[in-house]
């Protein structure tokens, strides 16, 4: 009998000590941008082109421990754009990294029905789908607080204003001019050439 009970009060102690250790490692951080961070379209070709991104654009927020990297961040968060250039994600509550320093990237993209998060959009891009349009911001660091914390915003402490565009943008006129001209010189040099070759 008192194995018994001994045994209860360790599995007890055991489970509280893992809620209590989880709560803690539990981290909380405001995943929204600003009107000085906000993400621009640079392709040609584009909606809005130079201007701010569109209600469409996906963005995933992706963490991990300081040094981690940027490869290996974890996708922790997703929302989509609710204003022009610009998203609200609200406070995020974050399980997977403890509460302290931490590594950063946010990462957007559109045709947002066909691919689901940023690794497919890039995928699709890679394997010719032209509709595809992305970007990322610069990795950057900043404290995530725990629990009775105040969670910070990520665009008042490290993210900053990035593009989102094609892999291949779609080539202004001016380059069609310039690869017009181009061919026409050497058209022209080959035909002096060939009359330099035929003279007696």
């Amino acid at each position: 009998m008192f194995t018994k009970v001994v045994m209860k009060t360790l599995l007890l102690s055991a489970l509280l000590l893992a809620a209590t250790t989880s709560a803690f490692a539990q981290g909380f951080l405001i995943f929204q941008n600003s009107s000085t961070t906000t993400i621009t379209n640079n392709c040609t070709g584009l909606p809005a082109e130079g201007g701010p991104a569109q209600d469409d654009t996906q963005v995933g927020l992706y963490l991990g421990t300081v040094g981690t990297p940027v490869g290996s961040l974890q996708l922790v968060a997703q929302t989509n754009f609710n204003n022009p250039g610009r998203w609200s994600g609200g406070t995020r509550q974050i399980d997977t990294v403890a509460p302290g320093n931490v590594t950063v990237q946010v990462r957007a993209w559109l045709a947002s029905t066909v691919y689901p998060n940023y690794e497919a959009a890039l995928a699709g891009a890679y394997g010719g789908d032209g509709s595809v349009v992305l970007g990322v911001s610069t990795p950057f660091n900043m404290t995530m607080v725990g629990v009775g914390g105040v969670p910070l915003s990520i665009a008042a402490n490290g993210l900053t204003p990035f593009n989102i565009g094609r892999l291949i943008c779609v080539p202004e006129p001016s380059i069609f001019a310039l690869g017009l001209l181009g061919l026409g010189l050497v058209f022209l040099c080959r035909r002096r050439n060939d009359s330099n070759l035929h003279k007696p």
